[in-house]
């Protein structure tokens, strides 16, 4: 009789817990409104100097819980995904690109744009940092600005590259 007793109080006790967990974790969907940067989902084009087109889009794949990052170049492809890490509470992106690299790094703000502070590292262990911060400039244009990152983890104080980004209009 008391074993049955403890499995039923220690079943009560876990679903407890993962209701309280589940309530406490604040969602990325939350953490982007927090910072008034839900104008950055969506799907961006740029064109550079040289005529290259570029796309970024950021989309929702889980509910408030997990965006998609897709950037396009006329020589490159990556894919990343970004979601808050429930252990550390860091709005984390992991990614892949297809000249065989993973890149991850973490969310916050560069003054008063949001930025991703990256490491990426090739098939042949080449590592690199960079981040990239994003201003929006109106509801239809934002501009990213690319810096380096040194070996410390330090983002320098000015940008090496600006683009500015338009936004797609949906196909109809």
């Amino acid at each position: 009789m008391n074993q049955i007793i403890m499995k039923k109080l220690l079943i009560l006790f876990a679903i407890v817990g993962m209701i309280f967990s589940a309530q406490a974790q604040v969602s990325l969907a939350d953490r982007i409104a927090e910072a008034g940067t839900d104008w950055l989902i969506g799907s961006w084009q740029a064109e550079t100097d040289d005529g290259t087109a570029l796309t970024l889009a950021y989309s929702w794949v889980i509910k408030d819980r997990v965006v998609a990052a897709r950037f396009k170049s006329s020589d490159n492809e990556s894919y990343s995904l970004i979601a808050v890490n429930p252990d550390t509470d860091e709005i984390e992106q992991v990614g892949y690109d297809s000249r065989g690299r993973k890149s991850k790094g973490t969310w916050g703000p560069k003054d008063e744009m949001p930025m991703v502070k990256l490491e990426s590292k090739s098939d042949s262990g080449e590592i690199r940092g960079y981040a990239v911060a994003f201003r929006k400039i109106d509801q239809n244009n934002i501009e990213a600005q690319i810096f380096q990152v040194d070996a410390s983890g330090n983002v320098g104080d000015f940008s090496d590259l600006s683009l500015e980004f338009k936004r797609k209009q949906a196909k109809k």
